[in-house]
């Protein structure tokens, strides 16, 4: 699996970080600060290739945009569930 975060403040790229390491991705996304003003945080977690319904190779991955620590956490456990 590929985790992958971008950090908007203000409409801005504020920052981008990408890895496959489940400890390593926990470990920056708890220093993300919620109540530093307008943030959004963009999470994507990308399952790899999968064939579809028509045999097809296509990404298979969720992802969401989030405002508020609550929804984020939601959203994350859900993503990484086995």
């Amino acid at each position: 699996m590929n985790y992958s975060i971008k950090i908007y403040k203000n409409g801005k790229l504020v920052k981008k970080y990408s890895t496959h390491k489940i400890r390593r991705f926990l470990k920056n996304i708890r220093l993300i600060n919620f109540e530093d003003g307008h943030i959004k945080v963009y999470i994507k977690v990308d399952y790899g290739k999968h064939r579809d319904v028509y045999g097809k190779l296509t990404n298979f991955y969720n992802d969401g945009v989030y405002n508020n620590k609550e929804d984020f956490w939601w959203a994350f456990n859900a993503f990484t569930e086995d």
